[in-house]
């Protein structure tokens, strides 16, 4: 089996097994009629299992967790972390209706465990294994690759949710926000700095009040800009310059 077909097999199976839990964990919600905290509680530990399968198989194959990016961020790149203000800025505007303290406090803890399941678990298949093997062919390729399988896995939306429309428009986003993980890993060489910053995008917008449909278009077209303009940002400011020199470095050491 060459290369190429070796990432496909192992794409696949990454993929299939990511769409298994997470749909396995919207069953579970489906089947028992959750509510409240046992809806967000129940699938956190679904997802804690789908993390530990990835634990569990790297630890059987001897493969340190470092190398899917299970460290802390490269020398250096933290210096650079003023460039995830946008990211944050975006988390933060999914409170801008406020936060729902109806459920209580409980409930608010339960989406704390679910979206650092969540963070968690798809930072490790989507950038941990799926781009980190196919950055060799390129880190374009990798975070197109990775980015389009992470969007297309937020078709399970539908699951909750039986408008079209809006499952369509997560996909997008979620494609979008994809490019963005990918580009911080492929920068800091860590999943880390993705998993903080994805829990807390997921947490601020599962405690946030909603403010309408039409403050949530608008809301949601401001994000869009901002995900866009720091992809931009990242991509020519950050990410091309960086590959630009290791060429050069490589380029050097066959001279």
């Amino acid at each position: 089996m060459d290369k190429t077909q070796n990432k496909i097999t192992i794409t696949i199976m990454a993929m299939i097994t990511v769409m298994i839990f997470f749909s396995l964990q919207g069953t579970v919600v489906f089947l028992f009629r959750l509510t409240g905290a046992g809806a967000r509680l129940i699938p956190a530990l679904v997802l804690s299992v789908l993390a530990a399968a990835a634990f569990i198989f790297f630890k059987i194959i001897k493969m340190p967790l470092s190398e899917i990016g299970f460290k802390a961020p490269e020398r250096g790149t933290l210096k650079r972390l003023y460039y995830l203000i946008p990211l944050i800025v975006i988390a933060l505007s999914g409170l801008i209706g406020g936060i729902d303290i109806s459920q209580g406090i409980g409930y608010i803890i339960a989406c704390l465990f679910y979206v650092l399941a969540i963070a968690v678990s798809e930072e490790i298949y989507f950038r941990g294994i799926i781009c980190n093997i196919w950055k060799n062919s390129g880190y374009k390729k990798a975070v197109f690759i990775s980015a389009a399988l992470f969007g297309s896995c937020h078709i399970l939306q539908a699951m909750a949710d039986p408008n079209p429309l809006r499952t369509i428009l997560a996909m997008c986003f979620a494609f979008f926000y994809g490019i963005a993980f990918a580009q911080i890993f492929l920068l800091t060489k860590s999943i880390l700095p993705g998993i903080i910053i994805h829990a807390f995008h997921d947490f601020c917008s599962f405690i946030g009040n909603s403010v309408g449909s039409k403050a949530d278009l608008i809301l949601g077209i401001f994000q869009t800009i901002v995900i866009l303009m720091f992809i931009c940002i990242t991509h020519f400011c950050i990410l091309e310059t960086g590959v630009r020199k290791e060429e050069k470095n490589e380029s050097r050491k066959v001279c």
